[in-house]
């Protein structure tokens, strides 16, 4: 294993918390007596776009 492949499957293992962290905070929000809307920064909502498309991408062409 090469140390782009390292890399490539660091990157992807932060992706996938990156995505569990959001899913998390949905999921606590939801349960909530009362739930409130659930505000993101723009930073926020680029990373967890960048996580989603990167996880999509290596599962469709793999990692390398």
């Amino acid at each position: 294993m090469d140390i782009s492949s390292k890399i490539m499957f660091f990157i992807f293992i932060m992706s996938c918390l990156n995505i569990l962290r959001h899913g998390w905070k949905i999921l606590i929000e939801l349960r909530k007596e009362e739930p409130q809307k659930a505000e993101y920064s723009k930073t926020e909502i680029v990373l967890l776009g960048c996580s989603l498309s990167f996880i999509l991408t290596v599962l469709f062409t793999g990692i390398g």
